[in-house]
């Protein structure tokens, strides 16, 4: 159960004792302003997850930054939220603006999937560093990535004396998922910390995965407490002309 005691708001994350998590999305009564500074009512009222689990250098260790997410929504987007604490900002690797370069995973940075069939093998990454440098793309069984998916969303960062934050606003309509108005989709979120070579993750995943454990559909978190507009609004379709050739 994921209520918390009396008193409390109720908890955003549960962990079972083999290492499954679930994590709520909560909804908004106001859309959020996407401004990176999380300063909407919300992030008082609505407690963050936190807990992330090294990959490198230390396999099932606790982070050693502390890395706080929301997941919430309104009736025209899902909106993903973090507080990237920092103990040595001054020693934050960041030079990358340029959109898909993958030096922005060479950056400090945070990403996150979305498995939205919860089909466990497929998904939607993105990716963020302190600068609003960022990547998207889409997985497919757990192995392939495709940059060239560059679907409508926004990105805003922020510092603070303590780290960065960023919020990110993703359209609905910029994504595909299954019919019905409640929805359980995979979840999964990755820090890295270029400056330790420090890779964190919401879900425990196996050695060796490195920065690759986005890609693992399998081992993400469920995702509950969804609601997706009624209506055709999902379905609108984004066309992008473009030229594919191969050797």
């Amino acid at each position: 159960s994921m209520t918390a005691e009396a008193g409390q708001e109720a908890a955003t994350i549960a962990r079972d004792g083999d290492g499954r998590v679930t994590v709520r999305a909560v909804a908004l009564s106001a859309p959020l302003i996407v401004d990176g500074k999380l300063d909407d009512p919300v992030y008082s009222t609505t407690p963050p997850f936190s807990g992330f689990i090294q990959a490198e250098p230390s396999p099932n260790a606790a982070a050693t930054e502390r890395t706080e997410v929301w997941i919430t929504y309104d009736t025209a987007n899902i909106y993903v939220s973090v507080r990237a604490w920092e103990s040595q900002p001054d020693k934050m690797i960041v030079n990358e603006l340029r959109r898909d370069s993958n030096n922005v995973i060479q950056n400090e940075n945070f990403g996150f999937m979305f498995d939205t069939n919860f089909d466990r093998r497929n998904g939607v990454i993105f990716t963020m560093n302190p600068l609003g440098g960022r990547m998207d793309g889409e997985v497919a069984n757990e192995n392939r990535y495709n940059g060239d998916w560059n679907p409508i969303w926004r990105l805003a960062v922020g510092r603070f004396e303590g780290g960065w934050t960023a919020e990110a606003a993703i359209p609905f309509k910029s994504l595909r998922y299954g019919p019905g108005r409640v929805q359980t989709w995979g979840f999964n979120a990755r820090r890295t910390n270029r400056w330790k070579n420090e890779t964190s993750y919401l879900t425990p995943l196996p050695s060796g995965v490195g920065n690759l454990g986005l890609l693992r559909a399998s081992q993400a978190a469920t995702m509950v407490g969804l609601e997706v507009p009624s209506g055709s609004a999902s379905r609108t379709l984004e066309i992008k002309p473009y030229v594919s050739s191969s050797v």
